[in-house]
Order: C-alpha cells, then sequence, then structure tokens
C-alpha cells in the first residue's frame, strides 16, 4: 500500500543534521517525526546556477512531483519554464499559480511526434521528466500501459532531447528500480538503462530515484484521516513493511541537484538512512492527530511489492557527490541488442499482450525477478 500523509504545519526550516544511531531522534518539525529523520535542505547555490537563465521543460508538470518541482524551479530565476501535461485543465490551473514566463503545452508522452514538437518549440536546456505511471500496483494490473507511459514515453522524451540539442535531461526513476521485483521497478530499471544507451553526445543524463512521497495532495489522505478519526481500522500491506519517505520538497530540490551534478547517466538517491516501519508511521500520524488509539488491519503484500525497498542494488557500486547527502551510481553498461528487445516491447504492450510483455522484461533485466503475493502470519 502507497498512501501519504496530509502536509502538517511546519515551522521554519533548520539546516539538516546527519542522524545519530546511538541516540533516541526526536525531530521536533511532524514531517520529520514522520519520517524519523530531518528533512534535508536540497537545491540551494548549486541549483540556482544550474537553472538561472535557462529554458526549463517539465514533463508531467501536473503531477505530485513535476508540479512541485515547477514551484521549486520557478523562482530559481530560469530565462523560460515549459510545462507539458496531458490534462488541460490541471496545466492552467498550474500556469496561472505560476507568475514567470510559463509556456503550457498538452501532450500525452506516448505520443513521439507530438513530444518532439514540444521540444523542438521551446528549445530547453534542462528537460526534467516526471511523467509516468507511479503506481506499482496499477502498473501490475495492467503492464501494457505501464509500459507504454514509463518506457516508451521515456525513450520519446530521450530521442526528442538528443534530437533538439538539450543540454540535460533528468529522469525521475524510483527506488523499486533497485533489484525490481515488480513492473512498475522494472519499466524504472529499464529507463535507468535507456539513459546509457544514449550518452555520448552533447546531452547529459541523470536518473533520480525517489521513495514514497509525502507531503502532498492526494484523495488518500482525507480517507486516511477519516478512518483514524472515527476509530476505522487503516489497512497496511504487512506488519514488518517498511519504506523510504520522503517529502515533496526533497524529491523537487533532488532533480535540481541531480541536474547540477549529472555527467555520465548516474543515477542519484537521497541518503534517507533506514526504511520506516509503515506501522511506525501510522501511529505517529495518529498521535499527531492526538488520536493514539488506532487500529491497523493487514491484508498482505500484493503482487510485486516488497516488505521493505533498497535506494541501491547489492551489485551497484555507491559513488560520494559533492553533497553530503546525496550518493551516486554509474550502470553498468546495457545488454546487446537492448534497442531491438526494446522495439519488441512496444510492439507487445501495443498489441495488449501482458505475458509477452512480462517474459520481455524479464530478457532485457536479468535482475527482475517477479515475486507473488504474500498473505500475513
Amino acid at each position: 500500500m502507497r498512501w501519504f500523509p496530509p502536509r502538517l504545519p511546519r515551522p521554519p526550516q533548520r539546516p539538516a543534521t546527519a542522524p545519530d544511531a546511538t541516540a533516541p531522534d526526536v525531530p521536533r518539525d511532524p514531517l520529520a517525526r514522520l519520517m524519523g529523520r530531518d528533512e534535508v535542505v536540497l537545491s540551494g547555490h548549486r541549483g540556482r546556477r544550474t537553472v538561472r537563465g535557462r529554458r526549463v521543460l517539465v514533463t508531467g508538470a501536473c503531477g505530485t512531483i513535476g508540479s512541485a518541482l515547477c514551484r521549486q524551479v520557478e523562482p530559481l530565476g530560469p530565462a523560460a519554464l515549459c510545462l507539458l501535461d496531458r490534462d488541460g485543465g490541471s496545466l492552467r490551473r498550474l500556469g496561472r499559480e505560476l507568475t514567470g514566463r510559463v509556456t503550457l503545452a498538452e501532450a500525452d508522452v506516448r505520443d513521439g511526434e507530438r513530444v518532439d514538437q514540444v521540444i523542438r518549440d521551446a528549445r530547453p536546456e534542462l528537460l526534467f521528466h516526471t511523467a509516468g505511471q507511479n503506481e506499482l500496483a496499477e502498473v501490475e494490473r495492467d503492464p501494457c500501459r505501464g509500459v507504454a507511459h514509463n518506457v516508451l514515453g521515456t525513450r520519446h522524451v530521450l530521442r526528442g532531447a538528443v534530437r533538439n540539442g538539450v543540454q540535460c535531461l533528468v529522469h525521475v526513476s524510483s527506488d523499486a528500480a533497485a533489484e525490481p521485483t515488480s513492473v512498475f521497478g522494472a519499466t524504472m530499471r529499464l529507463c535507468e538503462l535507456l539513459l546509457q544507451t544514449a550518452t555520448g553526445g552533447p546531452t547529459c543524463f541523470a536518473a533520480v530515484r525517489v521513495g514514497d512521497v509525502i507531503g502532498g495532495p492526494a484523495p488518500l489522505l482525507a480517507v486516511l484521516a477519516r478512518r483514524i478519526a472515527s476509530g476505522e481500522a487503516v489497512t497496511v500491506a504487512h506488519p514488518e513493511a517498511a519504506r523510504h519517505f520522503m517529502t515533496l520538497e526533497e524529491a523537487a530540490g533532488l532533480l535540481i541537484e541531480a541536474a547540477a551534478l549529472a555527467e555520465e547517466a548516474e543515477t542519484f538517491v537521497l541518503d534517507m538512512g533506514s526504511p520506516v516501519p509503515v506501522v511506525d508511521l501510522v501511529h505517529r500520524y495518529a498521535e499527531q492527530l492526538r488520536l493514539p488509539e488506532v487500529t491497523i488491519r493487514f491484508s498482505g503484500l500484493g503482487p510485486g511489492e516488497k516488505l521493505a525497498e533498497k535506494a541501491f542494488s547489492d551489485s551497484e557500486r555507491r559513488l560520494r557527490t559533492v553533497h553530503p547527502k546525496i550518493w551516486a551510481t554509474r550502470p553498468a553498461a546495457p545488454p546487446a541488442g537492448l534497442p531491438r528487445l526494446v522495439d519488441a516491447l512496444e510492439a507487445a504492450a501495443g498489441a495488449g499482450d501482458p505475458d509477452q510483455v512480462r517474459l520481455l522484461l524479464r530478457r532485457l533485466l536479468p535482475e527482475y525477478r517477479p515475486i507473488r503475493p504474500v498473505r500475513c502470519p
């Protein structure tokens, strides 16, 4: 289950401190208490130097991370900001909220010709690709649609960026890409490999693995708050389920930092400490609502769902960056015949053949090991 508590009032931001493993960490910020760590302050001077005076394009601009990114990018002084999303109504509302030089492009990343046209017209120097299907359960149920949005959409954006001379492209990935067990995680890992196939030219690339984002609007927030307030049971997948949680500001800031740090299609990860048990997070949230009595019901892990995600796979080498809270890895060379297999994957997704899609994902990614649902003890 992937759900996100609502944003709570917070005091002014203070410098982040490294977690102390030897002493109890009791952050005063409500969101920090939910995550079990202080929020990491990102997108400072380096981010401002990266964005100021440059043309920026954000795909999936109306999504949770995309809209937060737009709100962080605009104050940094871009020469122009282009918002791309398939939801025209949300696009216009976001455009009215932003006050700088903003252009709107209604487009679906699955439409390669339209994507190329938008990139050609906007002439971005920085491109942040946040569009895609990011609900693990939905992608597991409909892998054809997940592949079309995530893999083929990324391929279209990647080709458009290279063809039109974009200086830097940053792609939003997920911690589910490390040793993937779900179709969603496999699509994210494949997108990271696609970035590597395009290196060697003037465009530089980076991927950013994000965890579960808290603090943003979502329909489930009201449901969760109502259930806790009314004494209804809250459903959690498993007693031992644990996740990496990060704030919207951290996710957006990490994307901007990645644009400044990118060199060779690295994958960047925020140091989020150990995964937080979901049960603990529910109890902390109930305490913040001054309703410490909460009933939790366990549903069992769904198809492809892990007990806990990893930021890096065991085989990936972790590299330090100039930011003390950001780590990186450089993926191994993509497998031979990757373009041909991705073409076959595109054909299978277009034909609506989920079994063939799963088979091709396993051929493309030997580290992809699907897991079955797990009942609770």
